[in-house]
């Protein structure tokens, strides 16, 4: 902190050393946690990253200005996506965009660019079931289904229906025409890991996982049909309810118990989510997201990386999800550690400030006079250079 060359506050310095040592502190625990970790390998079947084969491939990636400017008339950015794929040696590349606002929050926004991004990717798998694309698999940033899915599917007629109906589509085309699906996920948040330990790990997946595996290593933890009916109690008695695990266990058979209000609600959610989830995998409305079921959860540390990755894979053209593994890690970039395609399709969608501040100026050029103060930043201190 003494090498800074400009003014802070003293007050503010002092607050950051002392919130500096306790997360170090904090830092320096995990290594007794990342040790228990490590036997959790005795878990699983690791198995060993073998040699890759080569494959016909396409990724699809989204993208949007982020933060979105809020402005007085509601949140406003451009989506950008698009995809880049390799096959026959040729490479393939696309990209579109739209224009984003409303009076919405930035996970709108967020759930907007992945609904464009899997309906993009349905075009894709229609195009390979046409005959007017080739590949062999396609990759996703993120996961394979877009929430609410697949815990619980979209009320119908409700705002997000059509997230229903972009995933049932995207499974639709995948299962007609034989391709294999995998999703990398970027920002692991997730838990499935604490299935292993039986209770609520203290780290995300990717942590647990990478203290579990050595470079050039994998394992499947298994299908989401069979993971997420167990891997709720754990999140919703043990993660969320802490405390109160044992009574909202009980709560769940059907026992009376003295719950706080959060332990009510946390019951209700193990209640329901049974209901939810059976209704995905056996919609008549929505038939191919039974396939959900079907999604493989996959980690992979790459050779030379010491960080895991979390895929999602489903396998629909018969591959071999160790085959598939061998492939994104024989691709892996030796600057963020995922399949080089996902790193050429994040920088081929990427949205600019700048860009997102053109199109707002050209929408101000085509708006009267007496309605431009909805597109003013509601906060002035952070106008758009001085336009306002």
């Amino acid at each position: 902190m003494e090498t800074l060359d400009y003014w802070l506050e003293p007050d503010l310095v002092i607050a950051l050393r002392h919130d500096v040592e306790r997360h170090a502190e904090k830092i320096l625990r995990l290594r007794k946690t990342l040790e228990e970790l490590a036997s959790l390998r005795n878990a699983v079947e690791v198995r060993q990253i073998g040699p890759p084969r080569s494959f016909d491939v396409y990724a699809v990636d989204s993208s949007y200005g982020s933060p979105p400017l809020e402005l007085v008339g509601g949140v406003f950015t451009v989506v950008a996506y698009g995809y880049v794929g390799v096959s026959g040696g040729v490479q393939d590349r696309f990209l579109t965009g739209a224009l984003y606002f409303a009076d919405s929050r930035e996970g709108d926004v967020s759930r907007y660019a992945a609904l464009l991004e899997k309906r993009l990717a349905a075009r894709l798998l229609a195009g390979k079931l046409r005959g007017e694309k080739r590949f062999d698999l396609l990759v996703l940033d993120g996961e394979v289904a877009i929430h609410p899915l697949p815990f619980n599917l979209a009320v119908r007629g409700g705002r997000l229906e059509e997230v229903n109906k972009a995933v049932d589509r995207l499974l639709s085309y995948a299962a007609r025409s034989g391709a294999s699906i995998v999703a990398v996920a970027k920002r692991v948040r997730s838990r499935y890991l604490s299935l292993l330990a039986g209770r609520c790990l203290p780290v995300n997946d990717k942590v647990a996982a990478s203290a579990m595996l050595r470079p050039g290593e994998y394992f499947s933890l298994g299908k989401l049909r069979d993971l997420l009916p167990r891997w709720v109690f754990i999140h919703y008695a043990d993660c969320e309810g802490g405390p109160e695990r044992e009574a909202i266990l009980k709560c769940h058979k059907g026992e009376r118990v003295s719950l706080s209000p959060r332990g009510e609600r946390l019951c209700r959610r193990l209640v329901e989510f049974g209901q939810n989830f059976n209704a995905v995998l056996t919609t008549s409305t929505y038939p191919h997201l039974r396939l959900l079921g079907d999604v493989e959860v996959v980690y992979y540390m790459p050779p030379g990386h010491r960080t895991a990755v979390r895929v999602e894979v489903l396998d629909m053209g018969g591959l071999g999800v160790g085959e598939i593994v061998s492939y994104l890690a024989s691709t892996t970039s030796t600057v963020t550690g995922y399949p080089q395609i996902l790193d050429a399709v994040d920088q081929y969608v990427r949205v600019s400030p700048d860009l997102v501040e053109a199109v707002l100026t050209a929408l101000l050029s085509k708006t009267p006079e007496s309605l431009t103060h909805l597109m003013w930043p509601t906060n002035m201190q952070k106008r758009l250079a001085s336009r306002y």
